[in-house]
This record gives structure tokens, C-alpha cells and sequence, in this order.
């Protein structure tokens, strides 16, 4: 009998966000829905469908340390937006690929990599700024899409919006049918 056979582990991967499951590591302020520790409705089914979740990290709370970074105040994208940040979000992005690329090397999939909308580092198609709504990637999830778009990885990214949270559900379900 084949040893992937005989294995019982889950062969399917999700990136998340690191606020996606601790949202202790969120900018103060910023949690304001039912979920207080993770952002559940995802979370739950991720879970209920035997995913494997690995929690990319949080650059926001590491720049200047994580004393520091779990009393942060919002400051949005572009007090974000400077050369020592941007370094920061590279070396995490290449990191993230890594991990992306030794998973498929060892006949894992990677179904999705979530990215929580309005966020200066993981947004995936839309920040909030003093100007309203743009469409535009957080800094961390430029550097990972070009990395991604180097090494000819073509993963599903999806922009998890709290305020829809039903709809960014249903995008999630829908990618997860695609590999049942």
C-alpha cells in the first residue's frame, strides 16, 4: 500500500493572516465584531474541512518589536509606507513563499492565502484612506504576490472582508470545492 495512503494528514493548506486567528495582534480599535479571539466564521470552516492553517506572520506588530506592536494605534497604509517596513514585508513575503513552495515540493496543495481587506500589510484588493476607499494591496501582500508571481505559483488569494463576511465566506467555499 502507498504511504500517502496509509497517511491520514490533511493534504491541503491555507495561508490566513495572522490577526485572522489572534486578533489580540490587531490595532487597537479595531475589533469590533462578535469574534474576539479569531475571526471564527472563516476559521470554522477551515476547520470543518480539514484544512491545514498556517498563520503567516503579522508585520505590523513586529516593526519596532512586539511590546510595542500590540499597543499600536491604527495608522493606516500610509504610515505604513516607508522603506524600513516595506524591507520588513519582503523578508517576511520571501519567507511565506518559501514555506509555500516546500509544502508543494513535498505533494501538499495550497488551496488559498487569505488577506484581511483594509489592512496596511495583508489587504488583498482594498485599503481605507483618509480619501476614502482605494483599491489597492497592503505592502505585505504586494511583496508576496510578486514572489508568488516569480516562482509561477498560482494560488487563489482572497481579500476577507469583516464588514461581508458572508461573501468573503462563500469565495472561500467556493475555491475549497474546487479541491474536494
Amino acid at each position: 500500500m502507498d504511504k500517502q495512503k496509509k497517511d491520514k494528514r490533511s493534504r491541503k493548506f491555507v495561508f490566513v493572516p495572522f490577526c485572522l486567528m489572534c486578533q489580540a495582534f490587531q490595532a487597537r480599535g479595531i475589533v469590533r465584531y462578535d469574534w474576539r479571539a479569531s475571526i471564527n466564521p472563516i476559521m470554522q470552516e477551515l476547520l470543518d474541512n480539514d484544512i491545514n492553517i498556517i498563520q503567516m506572520p503579522c508585520p505590523e506588530s513586529q516593526f519596532g518589536g512586539y511590546e510595542k506592536g500590540l499597543k499600536r494605534e491604527p495608522k493606516g497604509l500610509s504610515g505604513y509606507d516607508v522603506p524600513e517596513f516595506r524591507e520588513l514585508c519582503d523578508k517576511l513575503a520571501l519567507e511565506t513563499v518559501e514555506k509555500i513552495k516546500a509544502i508543494i515540493n513535498n505533494d501538499y496543495e495550497v488551496v488559498s492565502i487569505l488577506g484581511i481587506e483594509m489592512s496596511p500589510s495583508c489587504a488583498v484588493n482594498y485599503q481605507y484612506t483618509n480619501k476614502g476607499m482605494i483599491n489597492r494591496s497592503g505592502i505585505f501582500m504586494e511583496y508576496l504576490r510578486d514572489y508568488l508571481e516569480k516562482e509561477k505559483l498560482r494560488i487563489p488569494v482572497i481579500g476577507i472582508n469583516r464588514r461581508y463576511i458572508n461573501k468573503s465566506l462563500e469565495q472561500l467555499k467556493q475555491i475549497m470545492r474546487k479541491f474536494s
